[in-house]
């Protein structure tokens, strides 16, 4: 289910289209862009020897699962899938068949944060942020609290849900001048959903803003069951 709405306009929350499980032996990723060029088109992975299908890079769900070439592959887009440069480079870890791959906006192309979408320290209902923006972001959802510097991204456990099955959040930023809000607002509890978080600098009010996306998984299996 979406998130509630805050007060700033660009904040766009969507749920991902819930996907089969990958084929065991196989790699796959999903991908999820911070943002994207209006012009950019459809995207896909290559090595020297092989290439993938095009496919749309989502910036308001994550993708479908893509089958990727190798642990270690270019981004690129389709219409230019020839030619040397690249949006980015991503490297897979060693271990693990299925990851999420988080695309955010650098000098040139992406920086890639990788994340096995089996990682058991990122549950359903845990939210990841990433900070993206030149300050300190701070925030809190229920009880539970962070600290995100520049560049740097965190998965936090909401605690301390309200009777009535919500979570109180807010989230600031860190200036010279002491801590601004953001935005405070209310979460409801969602044991099926992981949530992607954005801090960045908006380009037309030239301040910190954020967005957030949501990705069904499934709960938690509980002991015995």
């Amino acid at each position: 289910m979406m998130r509630l709405a805050t007060v700033f306009a660009l904040l766009l929350s969507a749920l991902a289209p819930a996907q089969d499980a990958p084929k065991s032996g196989d790699l796959k990723v999903r991908f999820l862009a911070e943002r994207a060029p209006k012009d950019l088109g459809q995207v896909l992975m290559a090595t020297p020897e092989a290439k993938s299908a095009p496919f749309d890079l989502p910036i308001n769900n994550l993708s479908e699962y893509q089958a990727a070439p190798a642990r270690l592959f270019s981004l690129k887009q389709a219409t230019a899938a020839e030619k040397e440069g690249s949006l980015t480079n991503v490297t897979l870890p060693e271990n693990g068949k299925s990851f999420i791959v988080l695309l955010v906006p650098a000098a040139t192309g992406y920086k890639t944060v990788v994340i096995p979408a089996d990682d058991p320290s990122f549950k359903p209902g845990d939210v990841y942020f990433y900070n993206h923006g030149d300050k300190p972001v701070l925030g809190y959802v229920g009880t539970a609290t962070f600290v995100l510097q520049p560049g740097k991204g965190q998965t936090l456990t909401p605690k301390g849900a309200k009777p009535e099955n919500y979570y109180d959040v807010g989230f600031g930023v860190r200036e010279k001048e002491g801590d601004r809000a953001l935005s405070t607002t209310r979460w409801p509890v969602d044991n099926k959903i992981r949530s992607y978080v954005f801090f960045f600098m908006n380009p037309t009010t030239k301040r910190l803003d954020f967005r957030a996306v949501d990705e069904f998984v499934e709960p938690e299996k509980q002991p015995g069951t």
